[in-house]
């Protein structure tokens, strides 16, 4: 296992206490393409809030958390935030390029701002495992089998 593959594992993990969104989306390639869709909100481990600090930090605000000059004092003790990530029928890895994350219950400006953790193809490969792998334990189904569900769905409320 690679240091990549260990932050993941460590570091990503399905809140399976939340709902798990079954969607659709659509492109436009040369003509409208409809794919279904799977969201996972994620739990909000520390790795991924340091990240989230970090990039909120890079554009001015306060983290949520102490890193470099900010301490207790001077973070935003009261917000938080929600992860999510997507997997999906139409991309051939299967999965979103980023994971999403809200800020939540915060006196900041960008109180309730969706911001984006872009992945790597790499980085891609390695969260859908990881995702599908919890939740095969956790649900019984593979990621292929919720969009397959998600398919079903999609396709009763387009026909």
């Amino acid at each position: 296992m690679n240091l990549l593959e260990a932050f993941i594992r460590d570091e990503i993990f399905i809140d399976f206490g939340a709902d798990v969104l079954y969607g659709s989306d659509q492109c436009n390639v040369s003509f409208p393409c409809r794919f279904p869709t799977v969201t996972f909100q994620l739990m909000a481990t520390n790795g991924l809030s340091q990240i989230a600090d970090r990039i909120r930090k890079d554009l001015g605000f306060a983290p949520m958390h102490p890193m470099d000059e900010y301490t207790d004092d001077t973070c935003d003790n009261d917000g938080w935030y929600d992860f999510y990530v997507g997997i999906n029928g139409y991309t051939e890895s299967h999965m979103d390029s980023c994971i999403e994350f809200v800020v939540v219950n915060s006196n900041a400006p960008d109180e309730e701002e969706r911001y984006t953790i872009d992945l790597t193809e790499e980085e891609q490969r390695t969260v859908f495992s990881c995702l599908d792998e919890q939740c095969r334990k956790h649900l019984e189904k593979s990621c292929e089998d919720l969009l397959a569900e998600a398919g079903k769905q999609m396709e009763e409320k387009y026909s």
